[in-house]
């Protein structure tokens, strides 16, 4: 079980003050979910997206930031898998040996994160591409697969070819179940930090935490009506300084509101994720939209991202 951590690193606001201020706005958010016995034991594995970063560079560098976001979960001895855009690891850089020294794992995001609804045989040289080049750090070929914007095919043909194509090269799907707007937040939270905005950084990270309880109530509430059971959740965010700076108080949400944080492996073994995908088109899903039955398109997400882009967009 991941207990509450007390400890918090951060450039500037390193205190306990920062942890009760951050649970105090989002105190209604979590109330709710704590409150609820739905929510007991629910088991979470946590995946980074975008490795080895995306943004603005706390510190200067992917290393420095990479290390923020290690701290978090090291702290909290919370296992996480990262996904890699293997073009944007700089020759010569140890930031993913950074990750594997930490106990992290290390999957294939694709060399230049491409879009597959824009055309298939590129997008699968790119699947290849960054699996050669992952191969000689992790030791293998294979292993976890992202895809980039959760997007698997636009059409069904795509899709199961695309499926096979990774099935041959020894990748499986990590399915994401908690998806989220977090990446409104992160182009916020950048503009803040470049703008040297203390107070709309602390504004963002705040909003920030109290939406991926949000995510975590609304996704963990509709999996149990869908599948009559709790199951255990995967959840997506990015390497970005919005986490380098804030995802150890996300964590400690999650912890408080009773989830145990799991590593993916024992997450996907789940038989829901076994489950026919029932999806085939254009969009990025969550596994909870996408498995079979169908699940109709949900308000929330566009709902919560609406209100996001409204505060926070550019």
């Amino acid at each position: 079980m991941c207990l509450p951590a007390v400890k918090v690193r951060h450039p500037s606001i390193a205190n306990e003050g920062r942890r009760r201020l951050v649970a105090a706005v989002a105190l209604l958010a979590l109330g709710a979910i704590a409150a609820s016995p739905a929510a007991a034991q629910t088991r979470v594995a946590v995946t980074i997206d975008d490795l080895p970063w995306v943004g603005v560079r706390p510190g200067g560098d992917a290393v420095a930031g990479t290390e923020m976001l290690l701290a978090a979960l090291e702290d909290r001895d919370v296992p996480a898998t990262g996904f890699v855009i293997c073009d944007h690891v700089e020759a010569g850089t140890p930031v993913l040996h950074t990750w594997l020294d930490a106990g992290m794992e290390l999957g294939n995001h694709t060399a230049a994160h491409r879009d597959l609804n824009r055309g298939m045989e590129p997008w699968l040289a790119d699947a290849r591409r960054c699996d050669d080049e992952l191969a000689p750090i992790t030791g293998r070929h294979g292993g976890w697969f992202r895809f980039p914007y959760l997007r698997q095919g636009p059409d069904l043909a795509t899709r199961d070819a695309v499926a096979a194509a990774l099935d041959s090269l020894g990748y499986r799907t990590a399915h994401v179940t908690i998806d989220n707007s977090e990446w409104v937040l992160a182009a916020a939270y950048g503009r803040a930090m470049r703008d040297g905005d203390a107070a709309r950084m602390r504004e963002i990270g705040e909003a920030y935490v109290a939406h991926m309880l949000e995510a975590l109530d609304h996704f963990d509430r509709l999996a149990r009506e869908k599948f009559g059971r709790p199951i255990p959740h995967v959840l997506l965010v990015h390497a970005n300084a919005l986490n380098a700076d804030w995802l150890g108080a996300v964590l400690d949400a999650y912890a408080d509101a009773g989830c145990e944080f799991v590593d993916l492996a024992e997450a996907l073994v789940d038989p829901v994720y076994a489950l026919p995908d029932a999806y085939a088109g254009p969009r990025g899903l969550s596994w909870v939209y996408r498995a079979r039955p169908l699940s109709p398109e949900d308000p929330w997400d566009v709902s919560a991202e609406n209100a996001l882009q409204e505060r926070f967009g550019s």
